[in-house]
């Protein structure tokens, strides 16, 4: 990856989506370029990452993803918004710098983990997929790992997150989205945690969750034709696709 400075700026934003050929173009007003020193701060940190522009803060790169509305960004540049990431761009509804890319996803899942300092590195990370038994397996394997190390496993699951190894707290999704994952991933690592167990579904996969984020350990407990259907995987072989 891109030599990662002191802290996470725009530029380093643009090299990592290069890096990964994941980067279109980039807009600002009616320019667009490739070229980040282009850009105003373009060295300067980025204050915050969001999804949601309901928490978008002076200084923040926006991810543009899924369901989103461009009246969304409606009085955006009030709040302050430095730079937004999406598959388009959006130069009528806002002054901030357009990062167009080939799939935000993606994106959202490399830089978060740039912005949050490669936290995964910090620790040994282990995936458990399967149609049956992630659930009880991932709590099986962090008691395990908790009862070695002194109580220093964090746990990612369908029904709590642990980032400090005795603390849980419920979740909403069996495999978080990517920026939440890495913030957690961060937080986990700053509480002293040196493992990591994580429930990993095939809809993490399909929609690009865990993109760039390589488990130490793996664990495939076994497959059944469940989640077939119009809004999870559309056949069997695309589900044990995902899942492998």
């Amino acid at each position: 990856m891109a030599i990662k400075p002191a802290t996470f700026t725009l530029a380093y934003a643009i090299d990592v989506l290069k890096e990964h050929h994941l980067l279109r173009e980039i807009v600002h007003g009616r320019r667009w370029t490739l070229d980040a020193s282009d850009l105003p701060g373009a060295n300067e940190p980025v204050g915050s990452i969001t999804y949601d522009t309901r928490k978008v803060e002076p200084g923040s790169m926006l991810f543009v993803k899924g369901r989103f509305k461009p009246e969304f960004l409606d009085g955006i540049d009030g709040k302050g918004l430095a730079a937004y990431v999406a598959e388009t761009e959006y130069a009528d509804r806002t002054k901030a710098i357009g990062i167009i890319v080939e799939d935000v996803h993606k994106a959202m899942s490399l830089l978060s983990a740039a912005f949050y300092g490669m936290p995964q590195n910090e620790l040994t990370v282990i995936g458990i997929t399967g149609t049956k038994g992630k659930t009880t397996t991932a709590y099986f394997t962090q008691a395990i790992l908790n009862a070695y190390s002194n109580g220093r496993c964090a746990l990612f699951s369908s029904v709590d997150n642990c980032l400090d190894g005795h603390t849980y707290v419920e979740s909403e999704l069996t495999t978080p989205e990517s920026l939440d994952a890495f913030r957690m991933m961060r937080e986990a690592a700053d509480n002293g945690m040196r493992y990591l167990v994580m429930e990993v579904s095939s809809q993490a996969y399909k929609v690009n969750r865990v993109h760039g984020l390589t488990f130490d350990v793996g664990a495939f407990l076994n497959i059944s034709p469940d989640h077939i259907s119009d809004i999870e995987h559309p056949t069997f072989e695309d589900y044990l696709y995902c899942k492998r």
